[in-house]
């Protein structure tokens, strides 16, 4: 089981296993959270929350919700809404321990104006 975690544990999320790629994107808030995201269904994730649950933040379209804990603010996650086509979660794989992500590649994402991977 891999366990992700904020800060201060309030937020953990348990996943079988990492994915091979993790996703650097530069759109105006993933380049502001310096997130790194491995995705999954949401089925394949266990999001649990010790004394607070987590807290979100949506905007434009409304088609992502971002999570974070509310205690020491640290962005665990992301959920697509209803409002999107497809179901995912996305952990921020900076959320494992460094050495889970030692092997693991980052694919860099153009979320800001093509809307592709650029690498």
């Amino acid at each position: 089981m891999m366990i992700a975690s904020c800060h201060c544990s309030n937020i953990s999320l348990q996943t079988e296993q990492l994915p091979a790629t993790v996703t650097a994107c530069n759109c105006s808030i993933c380049s502001r959270l310096g997130a790194l995201w491995a995705y999954f269904q949401p089925s394949d994730v266990i999001v649990s929350h010790k004394l607070k649950a987590p807290a979100s933040y949506m905007w434009g379209d409304k088609d992502i919700a971002f999570h974070h804990c509310p205690l020491c603010g640290c962005s665990t996650h992301y959920t697509t809404t209803e409002k999107c086509d497809s179901q995912r979660l996305a952990i921020n794989a900076r959320m494992f321990s460094s050495e889970l992500l030692e092997d693991i590649s980052i694919r860099n994402f153009d979320g800001a104006r093509s809307w592709k991977y650029i690498d």
